[in-house]
């Protein structure tokens, strides 16, 4: 049995690190729900810019 086997997360991101953590969380043991934009994921940025 997994640490967080059992409990549930909704998953609202889009940053590097937040789905660095909902992956840590589903190792963990969690049950994912992502809820994304109907169009998508947003691009991620062109840092040649900045």
């Amino acid at each position: 049995m997994l640490p967080l086997e059992g409990v549930t997360v909704v998953s609202l991101e889009q940053a590097v690190a937040a789905p660095f953590a909902t992956r840590q969380l589903a190792d963990l043991g969690t049950r994912m729900i992502k809820v994304e934009r109907p169009t998508g994921d947003l691009p991620p940025p062109n840092i040649a810019s900045l």
